[in-house]
């Protein structure tokens, strides 16, 4: 069954039913199918066929859904790019997919067989007459190509078929429930998976997207209020916004789930946040763009379990490996790897012995050596430590990043924290934190959670955590935050450690004290 039957099958069966709010205003599953057999007969009139690769770099609205749902339709390879990504970046993805389409700025797309903007597509397609036509498309055939965000070197698209796609989006609905009376507010970009999902899930049950405007921070609560939202996919920085304005406002709403994956909101802000809502609960998850989902936490658990990221979603595998490939047992830290039906087919262009993540089993299915570590506790409950390219080595010890950051961040009073990668194993470890505690404070709670090897050098108080384009803790923003902190401070150190900051990320030992 292709992706498209998610969509034929709710324009089918609820056609008056509210699909979409954007920008422009309501859209029903009927009035979206009309914008999609347009987008069909567009994608045609390009010259895209099945296979075909089509790349778009527009945001989040009516058209992108249109395209999505037609580009499945007609067998063709969608693409979705952050429109905030530069012209270089842009063009890479574009000559990396060989893209028949590139829908994007002329000056990125150059590469592609034919290059739109995104303005002119919109109002070509509102033009074409409608292509009512379905291909025959198989299970295993591309849906998606998602391209990471390229932490370790330029981005890698992951190849997404439609088989893979809707056991991933089935797994997911069946942890957390989504309903068809449902309104879910997505303030995510659509190229970023955890966004995109929120699509396939509203159209799997037949419910209503709210697409926000990112920058519309302080018109939220009235926006919930307005459109009877019950549904949250957060990242940290929302999380805060969300329970700092409704504090403010009190106002009454219907929602009733938060949702997190990536990035955690500390459970100091999330108590915040579900005291602010009464009623509703916390879903958290753990997953990557390579397979999907991995694991949901019952919100029934959050409370006695708010380290963990829950148990393996259905038709997945957990096992934790140590260094050697030995599966652990329960209660010891490895590599989370994970099999099962959501695991993606590989990274597109890179032949498989190439793909240190995906590894071939004996039966032919591939499983997924995440990079991630992480424990299994005796009931089957996964807790998330760290992600390998944040692992460091410091005196000795082998440490991630994120533990440090998550230990932080169980300190009541402490709403954030992001530790940047220090220089070398010889500078201090900083810690940056938006709190209100003062250093000391937070250190004398930290070390109650982390031992001596992984206490922070120097604990540095910030006014606002950068984010990255998908919204999580931008440690390298962070770091170069600190880098001019220290710069603009007096002589005079306010925390503990005696190194400066820069000497501390860029490995000099001269340069300004820092704050």
């Amino acid at each position: 069954m292709p992706v498209s039957e998610l969509f034929a099958r709710a324009r089918a069966e609820r056609p008056g039913h509210l699909a979409l709010v954007d920008a422009t205003g309501p859209l029903t599953y009927a009035e979206l199918g009309e914008g999609t057999d347009r987008a069909a007969g567009w994608l045609r009139g390009q010259g895209v066929g099945a296979g075909d690769r089509v790349v778009y770099a527009g945001g989040g609205d009516r058209t992108f859904l249109a395209l999505l749902w037609a580009a499945f339709r007609i067998g063709a390879v969608f693409v979705p790019v952050h429109p905030d990504l530069t012209d270089d970046q842009i063009d890479h993805i574009v000559r990396d997919c060989t893209a028949t389409l590139a829908v994007c700025p002329p000056t990125a797309g150059a590469a592609a067989r034919t290059t739109v903007e995104v303005e002119r597509a919109a109002r070509e397609m509102a033009r074409t007459p409608a292509d009512h036509t379905t291909a025959e498309v198989a299970d295993d055939a591309v849906a998606l190509l998602i391209y990471t965000s390229g932490t370790t070197g330029r981005p890698k698209g992951v190849v997404c078929p439609h088989r893979q796609i809707l056991a991933a989006v089935r797994a997911v609905q069946a942890g957390l429930g989504y309903r068809a009376d449902d309104v879910v507010l997505c303030r995510l970009p659509l190229s970023f998976d955890y966004g995109l999902y929120q699509v396939l899930l509203c159209t799997l049950t037949g419910s209503s997207l709210v697409l926000a405007d990112r920058d519309g921070d302080v018109g939220l609560i009235r926006v919930i209020e307005r459109h009877g939202v019950t549904v949250i996919p957060l990242v940290p920085s929302l999380a805060q916004i969300l329970g700092l304005l409704q504090r403010k406002l009190r106002r009454a709403t219907r929602v009733r789930l938060f949702t997190n994956t990536g990035a955690r909101p500390s459970p100091a802000v999330m108590r915040e946040l579900l005291d602010a809502f009464p009623g509703s609960v916390f879903a958290s998850m753990y997953g990557m763009t390579e397979c999907k989902r991995i694991s949901i936490l019952d919100p029934a658990l959050y409370e006695r379990h708010p380290d963990s990221v829950g148990r393996a979603i259905p038709g997945a595998r957990i096992r934790v490996i140590g260094p050697d490939g030995r599966t652990l047992p329960a209660g010891e830290a490895g590599e989370i790897v994970v099999e099962g039906e959501t695991v993606m087919a590989g990274y597109w262009g890179v032949p498989l012995e190439r793909q240190s993540r995906y590894v071939r089993r004996v039966d032919g299915s591939l499983e997924l050596h995440t990079g991630d570590q992480g424990r299994l506790d005796a009931d089957g409950l996964l807790y998330f430590v760290g992600r390998d390219d944040d692992m460091v080595k410091r005196r000795g010890v082998r440490m991630s990043l994120s533990e440090i950051e998550l230990a932080a961040e169980r300190v009541p009073g402490v709403y954030a924290a992001v530790a940047p990668r220090p220089a070398d194993e010889s500078a201090p470890l900083l810690l940056a934190v938006r709190t209100d505690l003062a250093p000391h404070e937070v250190r004398t709670a930290l070390a109650r959670h982390l031992d001596p090897a992984r206490l922070p050098d120097r604990i540095v108080p910030i006014d606002t955590v950068p984010l990255t384009a998908n919204g999580k803790p931008d440690r390298a923003a962070v770091a170069l935050l600190l880098l001019a902190g220290a710069a603009a401070a007096p002589s005079a150190a306010v925390a503990t450690a005696a190194t400066p900051v820069s000497a501390a990320l860029t490995g000099s030992s001269r340069g300004p004290v820092a704050v």
